[in-house]
């Protein structure tokens, strides 16, 4: 009964088929590039190449019952449907959808986005589970990692906002469940948050107190940020969403998450893993 994970070596899409190996489940990776972690079987697999889609399924050795979805951001539904619908025919047990938290990814005619691809599971009568995580605690390293090595200080929108930010490795263990024992998920549309709230000045400090340098915080404006982001590269759409959402985070939508009752709570809190990855602040 394999997994197919699609999006080669993401960090969600490693760290959950370790859990599967590690569980006695096969894992099949399917990637675009070819970048996939040694010690698993893999496959080209393209989700806007439709010549690809079969591809995972001739495997030999493979018996696909559970597909681990990681979409693109853009048009995620127009590029992801053609193979869900292909799955479905193949006897695909169950869609692992990562999906993310919020209003704008809920499941109606209002969602966005991946809310788009679970709207549709649910619609097409499928299996699934959508994971919907907030914040990456590995986003502080992606985001801010470079100004914090480089300037010690980091910058964004929010000089008060509290936000539950969640590991990876809790997720993975959340699509893990949904793999292996789905009946210990309150919903089949998991809010995923980490073990405490933090404010980003909160973050500064924790940063200082374990680098043994002084690192601080610097609240901009939301244009600033967004100028900030299409600088490095993101496209405009992207960094008007990211800009969107520190907003809702200001206002109080991470401190309102923790009391859904669709809330699964990790275990890693922030501290923890600043601690962990302390190496990634450290200026080479």
């Amino acid at each position: 009964m394999t997994t197919l994970i699609t999006g080669g070596a993401s960090q969600s899409g490693v760290a959950l088929a370790k859990l599967l190996e590690a569980s006695g489940h096969p894992v099949l990776f399917g990637s675009r590039s070819g970048r996939v972690p040694e010690g698993f079987d893999s496959v080209k697999f393209d989700f806007t190449d439709a010549s690809t889609h079969e591809a995972p399924f001739a495997v030999k050795g493979h018996n696909i019952h559970y597909v681990y979805l990681l979409v693109p951001y853009f048009d995620p539904l127009v590029i992801a449907k053609p193979f869900i619908d292909l799955a479905a025919t193949k006897g695909v047990k169950r869609f692992v959808l990562m999906s993310s938290h919020g209003k704008r990814s809920e499941k109606g005619p209002d969602s966005l986005q991946s809310g788009k691809v679970h709207t549709y599971l649910d619609q097409k009568g499928l299996d699934y589970v959508a994971l919907r995580p907030t914040w990456f605690l590995e986003n502080i390293q992606r985001f801010y990692g470079e100004d914090i090595k480089k300037r010690n200080t980091f910058e964004n929108t929010m000089p008060t906002g509290r936000v539950p930010l969640v590991a990876v490795a809790d997720i993975a263990k959340v699509a893990w469940y949904a793999i292996t024992d789905v009946g210990k998920l309150k919903s089949r549309e998991p809010i995923i948050v980490g073990a405490d709230l933090v404010s980003y000045s909160e973050i500064a400090r924790a940063l200082t107190k374990v680098l043994g340098r002084t690192i601080t915080h610097t609240v901009i404006s939301k244009e600033e940020l967004i100028r900030k982001y299409t600088s490095v590269g993101y496209p405009d759409e992207f960094a008007q969403y990211l800009a969107d959402v520190e907003e809702d985070e200001e206002n109080g939508a991470g401190e309102a998450l923790v009391q859904d009752s669709r809330i699964y709570i990790g275990r890693i809190g922030a501290q923890e893993w600043l601690q962990e990855h302390m190496e990634d602040f450290i200026p080479a």
